[in-house]
C-alpha cells in the first residue's frame, strides 16, 4: 500500500488530492497547523496539527510521495507583506525537501502556479522566462528552483506542477469565483476588492481546471515513470473563459474592478508537455460545472 503526505491539508486543493489517493487505496497523512474541517473519516488517513517546519523523522516513516501544498498566503497579502512571507515559504519548502531527502521519500510534488508567467505572450509553455510580478508568484519560482536544484544535488525526486486557475467545491472565500457565486446565492450585488485573489476586471481570459482534476493530476505525476528529474509542468485545459463569461454563467450581480497592476490580461497553458509526461487529461468544463453547480439556489 503507498503512503502520501499531503501539506496544506487545511485549503483548498490537499483534500481533493487526499480524496483521490483515498479511492486507490492508499495510506494518507495529512499536515497543516491550522484545524481542518470537514475531515474524512477513512481509516487510511491520519492528520497531523503542526507546521511542517516542525515534521520530524518519524512523521514521514514508511512515506512514498509528498504533495507539497502548503504556502503562506496570496497574490494580495504577498503584496502587504513580502519579508514575512518570502521567509516562511521559502524556509517551509528547503526544510521539506531535506527531511524528505532523509527519509527516502520516493518523490515530492511541488505546487506552484502559472501566475509566474506573467506579461509573456499565450500559450505559456513551460521553457519561456519567468516573469513574476509580484512577491507570491516570484515566491513559487523560488521554491519550483529550490526543487529543481535539490534533485540534481541530493537525488530527490521532485517535479513542479503550474497550476492555472483552479475552482470547485469548497474553493477559498477570497476568489472572484466564490465571490460570483455568493452573490448568486444571497441574490445582491457584489463588488470585487483589492484583495480578491483571482482577476478583478471582465475582460480578464483564464484558463480554469477543476479541482478534482488537479488531484488526479497530482497523483499522475506521483506515479508516472516520466516524471522526478526536477521537471515543471503546466496543469490546465489550455482553453480560456473570461471573467465576464463566468459571471453570467452564474448569474450574479457583479461589479468588476479595474485591472491591478500585477494582473494580465490572459491566462493559457501549452499542454504539450504534459501530455507526454502524464497519464492524464482534464474532463471538467468550467462554465457546465458552474451552471450545473448554482442551480441549487434558483
Amino acid at each position: 500500500m503507498k503512503k502520501v503526505l499531503i501539506t496544506g491539508s487545511a485549503g483548498f486543493i490537499a483534500p481533493h488530492i487526499a480524496e483521490e489517493c483515498l479511492s486507490k487505496n492508499w495510506q494518507v497523512i495529512c499536515v497543516d497547523f491550522l484545524e481542518v474541517k470537514n475531515k474524512n473519516e477513512s481509516k487510511n488517513i491520519v492528520y497531523l496539527k503542526k507546521d511542517v517546519r516542525d515534521l520530524t523523522p518519524v512523521d514521514l516513516k514508511s512515506v512514498n510521495y509528498i504533495a507539497h501544498m502548503a504556502y503562506v498566503t496570496n497574490i494580495p497579502n504577498s503584496i502587504k507583506n513580502p519579508i514575512d512571507t518570502t521567509r516562511d515559504n521559502i524556509e517551509m519548502t528547503v526544510r521539506l525537501l531535506k527531511l524528505a531527502t532523509e527519509a527516502n521519500v520516493k518523490k515530492l510534488i511541488f505546487s506552484s502556479t502559472a501566475s509566474l508567467f506573467g506579461n509573456n505572450p499565450i500559450p505559456w509553455k513551460e521553457g519561456m522566462p519567468a516573469d513574476p510580478m509580484e512577491p507570491y508568484s516570484w515566491q513559487k519560482l523560488s521554491c519550483e528552483y529550490l526543487c529543481k536544484m535539490w534533485t540534481r544535488a541530493y537525488k530527490l525526486p521532485t517535479t513542479t506542477l503550474r497550476l492555472y486557475q483552479v475552482y470547485g467545491e469548497n474553493q477559498r472565500k477570497d476568489t472572484a469565483i466564490a465571490n460570483f457565486i455568493k452573490a448568486k446565492k444571497e441574490n445582491k450585488p457584489i463588488t470585487l476588492t483589492e484583495t480578491t485573489a483571482q482577476s478583478s476586471f471582465k475582460t480578464g481570459r483564464r484558463d480554469f481546471i477543476y479541482v478534482k482534476d488537479v488531484a488526479k493530476a497530482f497523483v499522475s505525476a506521483m506515479v508516472s515513470e516520466k516524471t522526478g528529474g526536477g521537471e515543471i509542468i503546466n496543469i490546465g485545459t489550455g482553453v480560456m473563459t473570461s471573467m465576464e463569461e463566468i459571471a453570467k454563467a452564474i448569474g450574479g450581480r457583479i461589479t468588476f474592478i479595474p485591472k491591478r497592476n500585477f494582473e494580465v490580461e490572459a491566462h493559457q497553458a501549452n499542454m504539450t508537455l504534459c501530455n507526454q509526461l502524464l497519464d492524464w487529461k482534464p474532463e471538467v468544463k468550467v462554465l457546465p460545472w458552474l451552471k450545473s453547480f448554482v442551480k441549487k439556489f434558483d
